[in-house]
């Protein structure tokens, strides 16, 4: 046994089947974290020890990663795709995350497959000491599913106009007929 890449591990397996990437660029992860959980409004009453909590939905999907670009040398003819024009990638990276809109996010472990996410945040450092190493913060949310792509109105003045003209019906049917 030579070095510890060359163990074999269900993590490290699923950790090496996917490249991490944002919009089809890729980087390197070396730390990455998932989190959410369920949004709740709690209610407490005076006189009342007893709270109720109330479950209004799960909380968007967050992730943080700490990617980075490493430059390495090419040699004359290389056709392996982890090694990239390390300055070129660099730009293409913080311009994918910089970009309008939602993107797709692919992350082995925490995005298998890939999901389309917004990149809330990110921040690019480099120093003299680790030179030929960039490493990026990055902070993302889950897009989800527009209301609209559901099939629901958002049309909330024409949705109670209807409810009305219903509740209006109703109370005429039931009052008296004279």
């Amino acid at each position: 046994m030579g070095q510890i890449s060359d163990i074999v591990t269900p993590w490290r397996q699923l950790l090496l089947s996917e490249q991490a990437s944002f919009r089809g660029v890729m980087f390197h992860v070396d730390q990455g974290i998932r989190s959410s959980g369920r949004r709740g409004v709690i209610h407490e009453y005076p006189k009342r020890n007893d709270p109720y909590a109330e479950d209004m939905g799960r909380s968007a999907r967050r992730f943080q990663f700490s990617g980075y670009l490493i430059y390495k040398p090419r040699r004359a003819g290389e056709t392996n795709p982890l090694l990239y024009d390390y300055v070129a990638q660099r730009k293409l990276l913080y311009q994918a995350l910089e970009d309008d809109d939602i993107g797709r996010l692919v992350h082995p472990v925490f995005a298998p497959g890939g999901i389309q996410a917004l990149c809330e945040r990110y921040s690019m450092n480099e120093s003299r000491e680790r030179g030929g190493f960039t490493q990026f913060d990055m902070s993302f949310v889950e897009a989800g599913t527009p209301i609209a792509a559901l099939g629901f109105s958002t049309d909330t003045k024409s949705t109670l106009l209807g409810v009305v003209g219903t509740a209006n019906s109703v109370a005429l049917n039931l009052l008296p007929k004279s």
